[in-house]
């Protein structure tokens, strides 16, 4: 199991996740957008990671709330997308 060392909202998130994937060759691009609200996943973002050729090889949720994530949902990226990023990819940055 990887372990996230640092805080960070979901926009931090994001920007990291992007700048990983550029580094790798890659794109990330937003697959639903928030629909408002506060029931069930209406302001979750999903987001699929592309490989240099535009297959989606990985998706991911990201909230629109503007506090930190708790340490499961970082703990939950940084494993999902540590196939193609490498292990500990959140704590090297």
């Amino acid at each position: 199991m990887l372990m996230v060392v640092k805080r960070m909202t979901a926009s931090q998130a994001h920007h990291l996740v992007r700048k990983v994937a550029r580094k790798n060759n890659m794109s990330v691009v937003q697959v639903t957008k928030p629909q408002g609200g506060s029931r069930g996943k209406g302001s979750h973002a999903v987001h699929a990671l592309l490989d240099q050729d535009g297959n989606e090889v990985a998706r991911f949720g990201l909230t629109g709330h503007a506090e930190d994530m708790s340490w499961k949902l970082l703990r939950r990226l940084e494993d999902t997308l540590a196939p193609w990023f490498g292990q500990k990819w959140m704590e090297k940055r």
